[in-house]
């Protein structure tokens, strides 16, 4: 249930509830379950919603919102009508630099692994083996 408030905080605000640069501060944030709804992004996000997010994101799981509960919630079953008039775009536009971050990244890692494994004889040894197991054409 705290995963789907965390997925349900990323899709609607376009950023994780627990970021932080600093690693410490960011687990200490998740220990303690501290967070925000920044105006810049949650404005045009409704009560409700963010109701339903803050009653996930509890540090107890006995006081967590169980699967049952969460489908009761007023936020599952509010009236469609008011839902469609909500716009989300700038919350869309930060979930895609959001994630153009994450790949870039991921792709730097890989990079600097590719890099090292290289320079200590590793990738290249293994990678040449590979090659000379190949069928020629």
């Amino acid at each position: 249930m705290w995963s789907l408030g965390v997925i349900t905080y990323i899709l609607l605000g376009g950023y994780p509830p627990f970021a932080d640069k600093d690693m410490k501060n960011m687990y200490r944030k998740i220990c303690t379950a501290r967070f925000q709804f920044h105006d810049k992004y949650w404005s045009q996000v409704s009560d409700l919603a963010k109701d339903f997010i803050s009653k996930l994101l509890v540090v107890d799981p006995t006081k967590r919102l169980t699967a049952e509960e969460a489908l009761d919630h007023p936020w599952f079953t509010s009236n469609e009508k008011s839902m469609a008039m909500e716009s989300l775009m700038e919350n869309l536009e930060k979930l895609r630099v959001f994630n153009l971050k994450r790949k870039l990244r991921a792709a730097v890692y890989a990079v600097i692994a590719t890099n090292k494994l290289t320079s200590l004889g590793i990738f290249s040894n293994s990678l040449s083996k590979e090659m000379d197991t190949m069928p020629s054409a």
